[in-house]
């Protein structure tokens, strides 16, 4: 629980799934405070697009990304407040379940090993993979692909196969840079969610090959 508490920090982005799959989807909030062994005190969602209703006593899944880390533990709304401001109390998580804490490799890419595609109304946006994990990857653009919270999926191709990969992506932190003065660049952290098994699988045995080869240069 010590790693756990030191990605407590305000402005920690967690998100909740309903346990019951007769609930409405996930989404995000913002830890605003927290009670050791009391309560998280979080925000109501960020991305309520679909009107989630917020009940005490309802059951979530939670899950924090911390770098190369995600922390997965139960919790349930103890309290919906209005005043002074909208939030709420989550229970405070008696431990870490089901994927307790997982360290994932972390590979750089060079060149054009990942052709990627983004459509953005009618246009195509041109996206470059600075690095990528099991959990996410870093996505560079001249141009922000969102805002943190927001939801989108990329196309990947690759040599290795002749199918488009699709990866579903949520931004988790963006920063921006200057290559020159009038060329900003945005470097986007986003975390993978729902991939189906060909991705996951493309995505492990790519890792593996390209450690193999840094490893034989």
């Amino acid at each position: 629980m010590n790693r756990l508490h030191q990605s407590l920090s305000v402005g920690t982005l967690i998100h909740l799934q309903p346990i019951s799959q007769s609930s409405e989807g996930g989404f995000d909030v913002q830890l605003i405070g927290y009670m050791p062994g009391e309560s998280l005190l979080a925000s109501q969602p960020i991305n309520n697009t679909t009107a989630v209703k917020l009940v005490a006593g309802m059951v979530y899944q939670a899950r924090i990304v911390s770098g190369d880390s995600t922390y997965a533990f139960e919790t349930e709304i103890m309290r919906v407040c209005e005043q002074p401001y909208q939030y709420m109390h989550l229970r405070f998580p008696a431990g870490i379940q089901g994927v307790t804490l997982r360290r994932a490799q972390r590979t750089q890419l060079t060149g054009s090993q990942l052709v990627l595609n983004m459509q953005d109304g009618s246009s195509m946006l041109s996206v470059t993979m600075l690095d990528i994990s099991p959990l996410g990857a870093c996505l560079v653009a001249e141009q922000p692909l969102g805002t943190v919270g927001d939801f989108f999926c990329i196309d990947v191709r690759h040599k290795s196969t002749a199918d488009t990969l699709t990866f579903p992506c949520t931004i988790r932190h963006i920063n921006k840079a200057s290559v020159k003065e009038t060329e900003p660049v945005y470097y986007h952290g986003v975390e993978f969610s729902k991939l189906d098994a060909s991705a996951l699988n493309f995505i492990t045995h790519f890792i593996r090959d390209s450690v193999a080869q840094q490893r034989t240069a």
